[in-house]
């Protein structure tokens, strides 16, 4: 569960509501699949509008802070293995069943997105919801440590029985990711499952080698052998030596190329997967040494970004009114 203050709502939405044209920073975004992407709960307005219209509908005694937070998120997901054995209806279901337990229990009105996630590794849905209770904003009321333990018990009993999903551990200390940990682990496992393809695709290559290499061995032993006596035999002999070395020669260059481009491809892909750990590793490291800073810097990078394209009112508005 992640908490959003005021001037960090906008990133995550467009993080959230991407289309195709999205810069993605994140690698394991395949924006050729964007178009998967599917709402539960579609946003009429933009994040910020909606959070403001509902937050004008309570009659609250103060001002709301401005370091007040003003959205919770949900990933809602599970690991690979759950998605593989079930069909694209059931994968559908088990999220709206997931909507629904959160719709439920923190109120439909106060319902931001819930967008479903096809373009990445792993199906995953973000939730955004305003925290309101008792008619007034408050997260930390809602997510106290006692009451997020009661929230997995519930999401077992209601959602986990019936799909067949594990509770963890109750009373646990098992510090639980935070959205910039869990898009950090994505990608140091991506960058692990390619490296064991491209180790996988050369052992076969190698393996290709090692037979032709024994069949080339094969025809310098046969060389070696005396020569027929009968001009005729002699002749015979040397032009089948002749044609199957040719076609093993042939055969082995071809190996040899392959070689050549699998170990290049090998070496370029543990130099990226180096550099996404390299990069997971210092995000985790500000997450849990310097959170604010993070904060500042993304906030930042969201600001230079927006200078760049510098998008009309209108356009904006007719991004949320189609």
């Amino acid at each position: 569960m992640e908490k959003y203050k005021r001037q960090e709502v906008s990133p995550v939405e467009e993080e959230n509501e991407r289309d195709e044209t999205y810069q993605a920073s994140n690698p394991q975004i395949d924006s050729s699949r964007t178009h998967l992407n599917y709402h539960l709960i579609l946003p009429r307005k933009s994040y910020m509008e909606i959070i403001n219209e509902r937050l004008s509908e309570l009659e609250l005694k103060r001002k709301i802070r401005s370091d007040a937070i003003l959205m919770n998120s949900f990933i809602v997901t599970s690991d690979g293995e759950f998605f593989k054995r079930l069909n694209p209806w059931e994968i559908d279901e088990f999220f709206r069943d997931c909507v629904k337990f959160f719709s439920d229990k923190y109120g439909e009105e106060n319902m931001i997105s819930a967008v479903v996630h096809r373009d990445e590794t792993t199906p995953h849905m973000h939730l955004n919801f305003i925290p309101i209770n008792e008619g007034r904003l408050s997260s930390k009321s809602l997510f106290d440590r006692q009451k997020l333990a009661q929230l997995q018990t519930e999401l077992h009993e209601n959602i986990g029985r019936k799909w067949g999903l594990q509770r963890g551990k109750e009373g646990s200390q098992t510090k639980h990711l935070s959205t910039a940990e869990f898009k950090a682990k994505k990608i140091i496992e991506g960058a692990e499952q390619r490296e064991r393809k491209i180790d996988e695709q050369t052992e076969k290559k190698r393996a290709e080698l090692d037979d032709l290499t024994q069949i080339v061995q094969v025809v310098e032993d046969a060389k070696n052998k005396p020569i027929p006596k009968k001009r005729k035999d002699a002749e015979k002999e040397i032009v089948s030596l002749r044609t199957t070395n040719a076609e093993q020669a042939r055969q082995l260059q071809i190996v040899g190329k392959d070689r050549d481009y699998i170990f290049s491809l090998l070496k370029q892909k543990e130099q990226e997967a180096e550099r996404y750990k390299r990069s997971a590793e210092i995000l985790i490291k500000l997450k849990e040494f310097a959170p604010d800073e993070l904060t500042q810097l993304q906030r930042l990078a969201t600001e230079r970004k927006e200078q760049k394209t510098k998008p009309s009112t209108s356009s904006n508005n007719s991004k949320w009114t189609k």
